[in-house]
């Protein structure tokens, strides 16, 4: 089951776990917001804030090692 893990999900839970909170918070905000002009042009700057966000977070312990 562990090298079954490891295949599907990597080394890190982190990215994965981070990815499915930005497609949590998307929808959620989309029910929110609707289609609100905020949401139109800023919805994927958001997005793209918090898919960044998720891998310099899933990345930090690599550069800690260096």
């Amino acid at each position: 089951m562990k090298a079954l893990r490891k295949l599907v999900l990597g080394e890190t839970w982190v990215l994965p776990l981070g990815v499915f909170l930005t497609l949590a918070l998307a929808l959620l905000l989309d029910a929110v917001a609707g289609d609100t002009p905020f949401w139109r042009h800023a919805g994927g700057f958001l997005l793209l804030a918090c898919v960044l966000a998720a891998l310099a977070v899933s990345l930090a312990p690599a550069w800690r090692r260096r």
